[in-house]
């Protein structure tokens, strides 16, 4: 039975599908991974060269140091594992956001639930299509605005066209 099959509910028919250009997100998390490489490298040289002097205080930050680019770096390489395992769905009914990787999260959406669509074109010809924008929320840069969709996608045309068809066919 296809993945997809499996996310459509009776009597759905399915309009597009799509996936993460999984190439693209091992492009945009590279340098993220290679500078917290190259800083948990430095960390466990650092905690090495601490333990092999005896001092506490040293090996404890360094240790600290070591947890952190170890976070970093496996955090990043789950986020592209995540996405190999995403699947993007229009149905006649409703808009999916599946991840099948550890614990299935599947996210449906109504035609209701559909707001405005946004294509964000990336350099590489991949784009994101938004369909959702949920509340503000504050970080340490200023207001934002939390969105969801589509990411990363090579046919983000085709992805709209379907989310507005999806979306008229509700009111």
């Amino acid at each position: 039975m296809d993945p997809i099959d499996s996310l459509l509910e009776p009597g759905e028919t399915l309009v597009w599908h799509g996936r993460p250009d999984k190439d693209r997100l091992v492009r945009k998390q590279y340098s993220w991974c290679f500078f917290a490489g190259v800083f948990l490298g430095l960390s466990l040289i650092w905690a090495w060269a601490s333990l092999q002097r005896g001092t506490t205080v040293s090996v404890f930050v360094a240790l600290l140091f070591v947890a952190i680019g170890s976070f970093v770096v496996l955090a990043k390489t789950r986020e592209i594992m995540a996405a190999r395992k995403t699947r993007y769905l229009v149905t006649d009914r409703r808009a999916v956001i599946a991840v099948s990787w550890k614990k299935p999260n599947i996210q449906s959406f109504a035609p209701k639930d559909i707001g405005p669509i946004e294509i964000n074109n990336e350099k590489d010809g991949a784009a994101d299509v938004v369909f959702l924008h949920s509340v503000e929320y504050m970080n340490f840069t200023g207001m934002r605005r939390a969105t969801n969709g589509f990411i990363g996608i090579s046919e983000p045309q085709k992805a709209k066209s379907a989310l507005e068809a999806l979306a008229i066919s509700s009111g």
